[in-house]
């Protein structure tokens, strides 16, 4: 950090104050010095063990950040258009949100500076060295062709692994649990067993009403209101960004109720925390909210994700361990309606989807490698949707409203309020007077490793069954496939009109 200080002494000399006080310095001399910082900072972040893995960085520039989303426009973008220029500050922004997270987790002890000066002295590079960089040709051809998201997959692994030998064998394993979801989607909604209780969590409503912004109407939202949010919000990408009044009130108007039979405090929905490791809290039962983004044809989706999280997935299984979760996906249509729901468990693990009368599974899917994604039940119709959770697996075993005819009568069933907390929260949690991302290496949750990655790992996945960060989830143990795939439901599915 000794060299992070003097970098940091030199700017206040030479370096990036030159931007907004418009001081002349060098030119040569005010990038070096910014590049410098960088590099710097990269080593101090990096040596700390601290690397925010949100986003990926940009090879070769450090003041940028991307995600399969923004990486899939760089060749369909052209010089000077506003398009570029959206492009680019989606990046950046990517980059300052994560340096100001990393920042935050970097000990106090190896930062004898103001993080908040040194994080200021970031964004005064990043101006200045976006200006510089990007308006050269031939940088902006290599940021095109650079521009990508790692793999998660491990591909000498499968090498070793004997790939071609070993995933048919696991493929089979995977149809078989396909086969023993279907089945249980299959039973009458009163025949499902209940173990234990009966638990349902249901959102408290964060939206700001007509009475505080007269804009908006009340919650829910109908499909004319949701089309009008989205077609307005779209940036030059076509992204659409609804405002953070907006976003409360899709996130309440696609609320789930989770409903979970409850056997032990391993089955209740908590707040994630950090007491000498990842824990969660049940006494506050919390939902985690985050917002992605898919293509599809010509257009960008928007996407909202409804997280929750469980203590452990208990047993003495090769699938038990500490801490488990769910990740419910909804994505919208232009026409402001779901068009499909899918849900992945935190590790990326069981995949399964729930299209609606808009979507169908395409023809001629590959066969050969390839984990044919699993559909157990088309999605209903009406919200909010009640997600009917096992206990101690924690698997969906299905989706319904309450109208349905075959429903169980809740009036017995207790039910609990849910707070909302942003998902971002999660990457510098209070730890000790100081914070720590529940994020570590490759995006895993560090002790929530799990035995079965000694039998799947030549399936090319980093820890099988171990908890991970939004974005670095492969779902496919036959093939390739993430949840943040700009292109997955496209690829998979297609309009039914």
């Amino acid at each position: 950090m000794t060299e992070v200080i003097l970098i940091f002494s030199a700017l206040f000399l030479t370096g990036c104050i030159a931007v907004e006080t418009r001081i002349t310095a060098p030119i040569d001399i005010t990038q070096t010095t910014c590049r410098a910082l960088y590099q710097e900072m990269d080593a101090a972040i990096d040596n700390a063990g601290i690397r925010d893995h949100g986003s990926s960085p940009v090879q070769g520039f450090p003041y940028l950040r991307t995600t399969r989303l923004l990486a899939s426009f760089s060749h369909e973008l052209g010089n000077e258009s506003p398009q570029w220029l959206a492009w680019i500050g989606h990046m950046a922004d990517l980059d300052a949100q994560a340096r100001a997270l990393e920042l935050r987790n970097l000990p106090s002890s190896a930062a004898s500076w103001s993080k908040d000066t040194l994080l200021d002295e970031l964004n005064k590079c990043r101006e200045l060295l976006i200006t510089i960089d990007l308006t050269q040709p031939e940088y902006r051809a290599r940021l095109r062709d650079i521009v990508h998201v790692p793999d998660d997959y491990v591909t000498w692994w499968q090498a070793l692994g004997l790939y071609p030998l070993t995933a048919p064998i696991v493929a089979a394993g995977i149809s078989a649990w396909h086969s023993q979801t279907r089945d249980t989607f299959a039973m009458p909604l009163t025949s499902l067993p209940v173990a234990g209780r009966l638990l349902r969590w249901v959102p408290i409503s964060t939206a700001i009403t007509a009475a505080t912004d007269a804009s908006l109407p009340d919650k829910p939202l109908n499909t004319q209101q949701i089309s009008g949010i989205l077609r307005h919000s779209l940036d030059p990408l076509g992204i659409p960004l609804p405002t953070a009044t907006e976003l409360d009130q899709l996130f309440d108007t696609f609320a789930p109720v989770w409903e979970v039979d409850v056997m032990d405090e391993n089955d209740r929905i908590g707040r994630v925390h950090w007491e000498n490791g990842p824990t969660v809290d049940i006494t506050y039962p919390t939902g985690y909210r985050k917002v992605s983004h898919t293509r599809f044809g010509n257009q960008v989706l928007l996407q909202l994700n409804y997280i929750v999280w469980f203590r452990a997935r208990p047993g003495n299984d090769i699938y038990a361990g500490q801490l488990d979760g769910i990740n419910w996906r909804v994505t919208l249509g232009p026409d402001g309606e779901p068009w499909l729901y899918d849900a992945i468990h935190n590790c990326g693990c069981y995949h399964e989807f729930f299209p609606s009368h808009q979507l169908r599974l395409r023809k001629n899917l590959p066969s050969a490698y390839f984990e044919s994604p699993l559909l157990p039940q088309l999605a209903p119709e009406q919200q909010p949707l009640v997600l009917r959770i096992a206990h101690r697996t924690h698997f969906i075993q299905r989706v319904y409203h309450d109208s349905e005819p075959d429903v169980r009568s809740s009036a017995g069933q207790a039910s609990q309020p849910m707070a909302w907390e942003d998902y971002d929260v999660l990457r510098s949690l209070p730890s000790d007077n100081e914070y720590r991302s529940l994020f570590g290496t490759h995006g895993l949750v560090a002790g929530t490793e799990r035995s079965e990655r000694f039998l799947l790992w030549p399936m090319g996945i980093r820890s099988p069954g171990a908890m991970r960060q939004w974005g670095r989830h492969p779902t496919a143990f036959v093939g390739r496939r993430h949840f943040d795939d700009a292109f997955l439901i496209e690829s998979l599915f297609e309009r039914t009109q």
